[in-house]
């Protein structure tokens, strides 16, 4: 793949700050990371190869890696500054990372965002709401969380925002008010909130006895409850985007790093589809989310770069992740993986066919919402958003997220 010309621009950090009562969250996450991150060397670097051959139809997209719900200094539960997260990011070849600081916009007035070496740096803000945090991206002033959520997610609109509902099902914060509307998507996983949910005694035993990428990849687990809500979403409001978002809070205590970024950032990522030959920009990336143009992968566990799911007539692609695409005879839904693997084919939530390989093709005689999920030796893997196929009289829906 062909990257865009990209214009560095670096902008002064922030000085880190010292904050009381951080202890407890730093312990916390040192159970997980702090014996691989001291004892071992991090695990070997994603490879960065180009994208496997197509070997039906070309879907006319290029795939764009990147990070999403990153914290820094500008956070008060963090420490790593926006330089480490260009240094990490530019190591690990990410075309993006969108940092999502805690209620504030600070780095974006301080004019941080933009290009970093070779990674496109954008800025949004997670917003403590009443009923849950929420991601709020493309906004361009800080949104008050002293208001009901509903007028939140309103105003996050209002501004032609993208607005995720950050770590809806895992234990520690869910999201509470399935009431509201307008939203543009949820997470399906969370790196941090996955971790939070294991058996601790378990993950500080082998924190202390085996290398990183063992450990890292022994919290991941399928997202059982974050993906039946996307599923009911889906239903309940036609169109819902999926995200996988790392939720980074690199911390910084006597001289060792905490949750590294080097470590969070291999973990779960969020893939884009660009049009070919479209450049990486700010309207570029949220665009794609917008439309759902998009899926998450472990990447830790393999490089995902190189998956295709499509809708086509065996002649021409007919839409993609995300799309709406109109019921026709032939249909099928075609499913290309960079190496093979058991694919699950899900329609409206439910399990409706299964395989092993790296090329499949997939009649459809019905309407749905049909989506994919990948995994390699038990290990989830790969998550597209869905495809939602609707009978020829039916209307399309309304705008991702909202109430219909």
């Amino acid at each position: 793949m062909t990257r865009p010309a990209r214009s560095a621009s670096r902008r002064p950090q922030p000085r880190p700050h010292v904050r009381a009562g951080c202890a407890a969250c730093c312990l916390l996450c040192a159970v997980v990371f702090v014996g691989c991150s001291v004892l071992w060397p991090i695990g070997p670097r994603v490879p960065q190869s180009p994208p496997h051959a197509r070997e039906t139809l070309d879907d006319g997209y290029e795939d764009y890696t990147g990070v999403i719900h990153v914290h820094t200094a500008y956070s008060h539960d963090a420490d790593g500054t926006l330089a480490e997260v260009a240094q990490v990011a530019n190591a690990q070849g990410l075309h993006y990372v969108i940092t999502t600081e805690h209620n504030n916009l600070r780095s974006l007035r301080e004019g941080n965002q933009g290009w970093h070496g070779m990674t496109l740096i954008l800025v949004g803000e997670e917003i403590s709401t009443r009923d849950g945090h929420c991601l709020a991206l493309n906004v361009h002033e800080e949104i008050s969380r002293n208001q009901p959520t509903q007028a939140i997610l309103d105003e996050i609109a209002r501004q032609g925002g993208l607005s995720f509902l950050a770590h809806p099902s895992f234990k520690k914060r869910p999201w509470k008010n399935w009431s509201v509307h307008g939203f543009t998507g949820i997470e399906g996983y969370n790196t941090v909130h996955d971790a939070f949910d294991e058996n601790w005694l378990r993950v500080a035993l082998w924190g202390l006895t085996v290398p990183p990428h063992p450990l890292y990849l022994s919290f991941v687990d399928r997202p059982d409850e974050p993906l039946a809500r996307w599923d009911a979403l889906i239903r309940e409001h036609g169109r819902v985007v999926g995200i996988g978002s790392s939720d980074a809070h690199e911390l910084h205590l006597l001289g060792v790093k905490i949750a590294p970024y080097d470590v969070t950032f291999k973990v779960v990522r969020t893939h884009l589809l660009l049009p070919a030959g479209t450049p990486m920009s700010a309207p570029a990336v949220y665009d794609a989310l917008r439309a759902g143009h998009a899926y998450f992968a472990i990447d830790l566990l393999a490089d995902a770069r190189g998956f295709t799911f499509m809708a086509d007539d065996d002649q021409r692609v007919l839409g993609v992740m995300g799309d709406e695409v109109k019921l026709t005879d032939p249909m099928q839904l075609t499913v290309i993986l960079p190496q093979s693997a058991h694919l699950a084919l899900f329609k409206d939530g439910n399990v409706a066919a299964t395989s092993v390989g790296r090329v499949w093709h997939i009649r459809v005689k019905e309407p749905g919402s049909y989506r994919v999920e990948i995994s390699r030796n038990g290990t989830p893997w790969i998550f597209s958003n869905p495809i939602y196929i609707r009978a020829p009289s039916e209307a399309p829906s309304q705008t991702v997220g909202s109430q219909q």
